[in-house]
Order: C-alpha cells, then sequence, then structure tokens
C-alpha cells in the first residue's frame, strides 16, 4: 500500500504517529477478515511495538476489535456510532448517580450515543421506559431495576423487539448480568460483624436483623445467605433463633431502613446485642438513625452494602464511636467502564461471558480514608458531566 510522507507537505506539521496510525488502519481496511499483530506490523512498515501501543488504544476507543480465542485483529464494522439505551434504577441513591456517571463517560469515550432514563424504582415506570427506549430503535439496553417480578416482562419486551440487553444486579432471562456477587459480598460483612462482637463483646450476641430486599428476588438474597454464614465463621455457636429476617419495601430510601430498624427496636430490650446487616448503604443510614433515637448506639453494630459516595456514610466510618462499623465497597465508578465494553462486544457479535462480576472489598475504619483517597483519584475526570438525552415523564 502506498504511504504518504512528512516530505510531501511541510515537516513541522506532520504528526508521525497519527501518519502511523493511519497507516494501520489502512491495513486493516483493505484486508477482509482478520490480522495477526506480526502481518499488521510487515504490512504497515511499522515495527510491532508501535503497531500494538497503535492497536491497543484503538481497541480501547473502539475502533478496532481483538478475537479473544486467534488474537487477531479487525476494523469495527464501519465506525458504526450505536445508541444505547441506560434504564436507572433511581437518581436519589448516590451509588446510582456514580454509576450513570461511569456509564455516561464510557460511552462518550466509545463513540456511543447513550439514552438515559430513570426508572425511579419503581415497576410500572420501568415498563414504560422499555416501551420508550423500543421505540427509539436503540441497539442495546442497559436495564437497572429492583423488581425482580418484572424482569421476566421486559426480557420479553427487549426480545420481541429484537434488542440485546444487560441487567444490572437484579437477573433478566436471556440478559447479561452483571453486577455484585452477592454471596461473596455479604460474607465479608457478616465476618466484619462476627469479629466486631468477638473482640468488643466477647462474642456474646442476642439478636442478629438482617435488612433484606424482597422484591429483588433470589440473586441478591444470597448477599443475606453469605451474611450470615461470614458472622458465624467468627460466630460459631450464633442460633438460628437469634436471626431476625425484615424486609424494607423502599430500599432506595434512608427511610426505609429507618422504618424496618424502629419497628424491631421497640420490641427489644435496651440491653439487646444488636447486630445489624442492611442490604444497602441507604437502609443502613436508616437503621443508624434508629439506633441512635432509640439509645442503643453502645450496643449495636451495623454493616452497610455497596459503600456508596455519600459523605454521610465516609463520615460514619470515619467515627470511633459510631454504631455504623463498616460498608462493602461494589465500585459503582467503575461499572461504566466494564458494562459498555462489554455491550461493545456484544453488538460486533463477540462472545461474553453471562455473568460479569464487580469486585468488592471491605471498608471501615482501618482503610476508609485509604481507600477513598485511591477511589477519588482514580475517578477525577478532566471533563464535567456530561449531558444525556432525557427519557420518558
Amino acid at each position: 500500500m502506498n504511504k504518504v510522507s512528512a516530505a510531501s507537505g511541510s515537516p513541522r506539521y506532520y504528526l508521525e504517529l497519527v501518519g502511523k496510525t493511519l497507516d494501520v488502519i489502512g491495513v486493516l481496511g483493505h484486508h477482509e477478515g482478520e490480522l495477526r499483530l506480526s502481518e499488521i506490523a510487515e504490512a504497515s512498515h511499522i515495527d510491532n511495538a508501535t503497531v500494538f501501543r497503535i492497536l491497543y488504544t484503538m481497541e480501547k476507543r473502539g475502533y478496532v476489535l481483538r478475537n479473544q480465542q486467534t488474537k487477531k485483529f479487525r476494523l469495527a464494522l464501519g465506525y458504526h456510532r450505536y445508541r444505547v439505551g441506560y434504564a436507572q434504577l433511581c437518581t436519589e441513591e448516590p451509588f446510582v448517580r456514580a454509576v450513570t456517571q461511569g456509564l455516561i463517560d464510557e460511552a462518550n469515550k466509545l463513540q456511543m450515543d447513550l439514552l438515559v432514563v430513570d426508572n425511579r424504582a419503581d415497576a410500572d415506570q420501568a415498563l414504560k421506559n422499555a416501551e420508550w427506549l423500543i421505540e427509539q430503535k436503540v441497539d442495546f439496553v442497559i436495564e437497572y431495576q429492583i423488581h425482580y417480578r418484572v424482569a421476566p416482562v421486559l426480557a420479553d419486551m427487549f426480545a420481541k423487539a429484537c434488542i440485546p440487553t444487560l441487567a444490572i444486579d437484579i437477573p433478566q432471562p436471556h440478559a447479561v448480568y452483571f453486577g455484585a456477587d452477592n454471596y461473596t459480598a455479604g460474607r465479608l460483612g457478616g465476618e466484619a460483624l462476627g469479629s466486631f462482637a468477638h473482640h468488643k463483646w466477647r462474642g456474646q450476641v442476642d439478636r442478629l436483623l438482617l435488612l433484606e430486599a424482597p422484591m429483588a428476588g433470589r440473586t441478591p438474597q444470597s448477599r443475606i445467605i453469605g451474611t450470615i454464614q461470614g458472622v458465624r465463621n467468627l460466630l460459631p455457636h450464633l442460633s438460628t433463633r437469634c436471626i431476625m429476617h425484615r424486609g424494607v419495601k423502599e430500599t432506595h430510601t434512608v427511610e426505609g431502613g429507618y422504618r424496618a430498624a424502629t419497628k424491631v427496636l421497640q420490641s427489644l430490650s435496651p440491653r439487646t446485642r444488636l447486630l445489624i446487616a442492611s442490604v444497602n448503604d441507604c437502609c443502613a443510614l436508616g437503621a443508624l438513625r434508629a439506633v441512635r433515637e432509640a439509645g442503643h448506639e453502645r450496643r449495636a453494630a451495623i454493616m452497610g452494602q455497596n459503600f456508596s459516595p455519600d459523605p454521610l456514610i465516609e463520615t460514619e466510618i470515619r467515627k470511633n464511636d459510631s454504631p455504623l462499623i463498616g460498608s462493602v465497597a461494589y465500585f459503582p465508578e467503575r461499572y461504566g467502564s466494564k458494562i459498555v465494553p462489554l455491550a461493545l462486544k456484544w453488538l460486533n457479535k463477540e462472545q461474553i461471558p453471562p455473568a460479569v462480576h464487580t469486585d468488592h472489598v471491605l471498608v471501615t475504619r482501618e482503610n476508609v480514608d485509604e481507600f477513598c483517597a485511591e477511589r477519588d483519584l482514580a475517578s477525577n475526570r478532566a471533563n464535567g458531566p456530561s449531558s444525556v438525552p432525557d427519557g420518558p415523564t
């Protein structure tokens, strides 16, 4: 193939790396199918190391695809700018806002149009949003809603419209799953509660209160199973009779956790040594408020889940006298960098796993400052929040 050199124009304006990048694109564009790195380097007359860096960058930006089996490269078909629908859980939770911002940022990097709608943690609204996204003829849908009973209905709607989907946290038929490794996350939190009771109360626990999300179905329920096992790893003699299961209707609000915990505290003696494991940080903050109003701070320990980027959570965990002893991190700011590439691979007919889990880390007083510093450093962005189209109201 012919290459354009700096000599054909003004050398001072010629960018060598841009020229080499265009040579690589030219090689890929003139060959049908996939090519090895060495084949691209030979055809473009560029050394392997430089070609690799060019291909790696282009792959990260969605312009080049790499076959994971053959390790060969090809151009993404026609540089098609995909339209992806994202139905977020609700805007009230800091955790969800972090997920949404991460998706917006990654979609911009990979040249995708992201249409964002708000499910408002409501099943009916999720169905309305699905209808609207189908009307927009999106290429892919990222669904984030909490009602397991509506998941099959959404799956059927998208299947009839031939729109592939990915479901966050709540599994959906025919959809790729992305979210928590619920059992592991629950176990980490349970072990932290058990360790607290072992060191502070000599292992004497009267009640273990589990604030659950029954509307979310079986998958998040494994977080509760993991929590119980985690506590018992440290307190093997904990009786099943000590365990209290309480469903929370509005898990995305502090009030939901507050009401559920208040009812339980009203039935307990002030001397009851109480461990509380919450389904998420919103409910944990509600339980904390209930514990303080009941004057139960010294005989309660609370563990959150998902470590929201919420100043209230961080402040409480830092306090030496707070009943909120920690939370399990899910890294919502990283969801976008994992989910959007999965969607791109699916759209380009690459194989992807049926389920992908986020990482988990236990955050306590001992590591909260270090953890937040590392998270904030990684989350710094040169640009401000991106704007996205409005969905149905």
